[in-house]
């Protein structure tokens, strides 16, 4: 197959980081919707969690693995599609009105989200910037 087909047919690298990238955004969302809702009485704070279920997949934990050859592992890629994450609903004590958001809280939350989502963007970045060389060096 060669080393571009190999760059971009049969490796799951690209696959794993646009899947990274759209449960980052999500998680992102949620951090934004918590902080939105900070003074709605009687909303309980969301939380969500999906990279222990990334960092399985990738590394073979749950998920089944199929082998192509003796010494290499692919990742079946209906098991990087199906990983949708981990919402659950924080149920800790809040304010008076019922209301458990804090604000300190969320904005951590929401910073460490966007900075895992702009380095996913990174590492997808670069991962096309290899595949583009070998497509131009490859002529």
């Amino acid at each position: 197959m060669g080393l571009i087909g190999s760059l971009l047919f049969s490796d799951r690298a690209p696959e794993v980081l646009r899947k990274n990238l759209d449960l980052n955004a999500k998680k992102v969302a949620i951090s934004a919707s918590n902080i939105s809702n900070s003074e709605t009485p009687g909303y309980k704070a969301q939380r969500f969690e999906f990279q222990s279920v990334l960092q399985q997949a990738t590394e073979g934990g749950q998920l089944p693995m199929r082998s192509t050859n003796g010494r290499h592992l692919v990742m079946n890629s209906q098991n990087i599609r199906s990983i949708s994450g981990i919402t659950d609903v924080d149920l800790s004590q809040g304010r008076m009105d019922g209301n458990n958001v804090s604000l300190e809280k969320e904005m951590v939350e929401f910073s460490s989200a966007q900075i895992a989502y702009d380095a996913s963007v990174t590492a997808f970045n670069k991962r096309m910037g290899m595949v583009r060389s070998a497509i131009t060096d490859a002529k």
